[in-house]
């Protein structure tokens, strides 16, 4: 684990991540004395959508049309 105050980090901020990212611990504080930890997070690649993906997967009855029985004092 290494700590560092915020100055010091603004300036090697790449040593810093590259710390992080082979599974060290950083521990930035801030000037009003909060502390923060640099963890590395696997963030995952959104593709393009497909259309019909699910398709023929659901299936919608006809009773899905019918009027709501809690809804009749307001038709």
């Amino acid at each position: 684990m290494k700590t560092f105050t915020l100055e010091e980090a603004k300036k090697d901020l790449d040593t810093l991540l590259e710390y992080a990212n082979q599974g060290g611990t950083v521990i930035i504080t801030g000037a009003d004395g909060k502390a923060y930890e640099l963890t590395p997070t696997i963030v995952a690649k959104k593709g393009r959508r497909k259309a019909g993906l699910f398709k023929g997967q659901i299936k919608i009855t006809d009773e899905f049309y019918e009027p709501l029985p809690e809804f009749e004092p307001y038709m």
